[in-house]
């Protein structure tokens, strides 16, 4: 992370819970540290999630120091647990104090998530400036809030601007680096064999996010019977970790000596990049960082956006790339196995217009989004040492 010294910049970054926060927050801390060696590019980086979450040992793995906060998100409707949550959050905001004090944070910088809440409170108590990314085309509570104190905000899609005062930044959603300006075809052959497929086959790959989705788990099984004799056709389906023993069960019962249809289950992955670079169409929701990944790597989608996110926000997110022809939108309540069925196989059938889709969805791609955010982050410390 380079020497410690007076030109270090030393940043604080809260986000997790998820795998569309941690993501991100990741990028960005390998943005900024892998200037290290330049003049003015050292940075001292530390992510701060929930205690206890999955992201701590996302983050170690990945060489970046973790700090833990003991944070309860609260509920909408009335509860007693929302008492517990308010007095976790103060005692969370104190604990955010403490990190921010020790890391001699020169900025802040908060990913969204309610865990994000108590860092971005305790910069403004430290008045240490804030930069806010918000992944989604509607703004979540937690950037709503902290928005009345950001220095600086950077958002994912063009037209979130007109929810924040401070100055805002298109940068895109910082992805996995080695996502970001994918060649599927350059890696299919590596793809095939990491996950055990048959090259030659058309290849469909679902997944549902870091924790799958039950929903497009179910249809796609439901679609079985229909491509059970497609000698043609290959599923990699990664049905989240879990929901695998379930939808093992349910394919066992399923499937019959004669079929044909190759279908592979994984629970999930750590090579995402090949799972992309193995498929020809996905299924997906329509979280952020699975669009902006989908994007970077040119994948034609059928993207059925989760019906109970806040605001609606992934069919919001979805939306300029359904207008401009790069996804097809299918609608929770209308993901059947039929419907899905009928998507796919009309699709896959089309060569022409699944390469009008890649070329339509690799024009919203920003591979440089981690980078960018880190320059406004750079930019954010480098005016508040220019005041000192």
């Amino acid at each position: 992370m380079g020497v410690v010294g007076e030109a270090v910049l030393r940043v604080v970054i809260a986000g997790g819970g998820t795998g569309g926060h941690i993501v991100p927050a990741i990028a960005l801390a390998k943005a900024l540290t892998e200037r290290d060696g330049e003049p003015g590019g050292e940075a001292d980086v530390r992510i701060v999630g929930r205690e206890g979450g999955p992201e701590a040992a996302t983050v170690r793995s990945q060489g970046i120091a973790f700090e833990g906060i003991d944070i309860l998100g609260f509920r909408r409707s009335v509860s007693p647990r929302n008492l517990l949550a308010a007095a976790k959050g103060a005692a969370a905001t104190f604990r955010a104090l403490r990190i921010l004090r020790r890391a001699r944070a020169d900025v802040a910088v908060g990913m969204g998530a309610y865990v994000s809440i108590p860092v971005a409170t305790a910069a403004a108590m430290l008045r240490i400036p804030l930069v806010l990314h918000e992944a989604n085309a509607i703004p979540g509570v937690a950037n709503r809030l902290a928005g009345r104190w950001a220095a600086a905000v950077a958002v994912s899609f063009p037209g979130t601007e007109r929810w924040f005062r401070a100055p805002v930044t298109v940068t895109g959603m910082p992805i996995r680096p080695e996502v970001a300006d994918l060649d599927r075809a350059a890696n299919r052959t590596e793809a095939y064999a990491h996950f055990g497929l048959e090259p030659g086959r058309r290849t469909l790959l679902v997944f549902g996010g870091s924790q799958g989705a039950r929903r497009i788990n179910e249809a796609v099984l439901g679609a079985y019977d229909r491509w059970r004799g497609d000698e043609r056709l290959q599923v990699l389906h990664l049905v989240g970790p879990k929901e695998l023993p379930a939808a093992q069960a349910r394919l066992e019962d399923l499937r019959l000596p004669e079929d044909h249809v190759g279908w592979r289950l994984v629970g999930s992955t750590d090579r995402m990049d090949l799972a992309y670079s193995a498929a020809d169409l996905a299924v997906c929701r329509a979280g952020a960082a699975t669009l902006f990944e989908i994007a970077s790597a040119a994948l034609p989608a059928i993207v059925v956006p989760y019906p109970y996110a806040t605001a609606d926000h992934q069919r919001a997110n979805a939306q300029p790339l359904v207008d401009g022809e790069a996804v097809v939108l299918l609608l929770d309540a209308d993901c059947t196995p039929e419907s899905v069925a009928e998507l796919v196989d009309d699709l896959l059938s089309d060569a022409s217009r699944l390469g009008a889709m890649s070329a339509s969805i690799q024009k919203f791609a920003r591979p440089q989004a981690a980078e960018s955010l880190a320059d406004l982050v750079r930019s954010v410390a480098a005016r508040r040492a220019a005041r000192r």
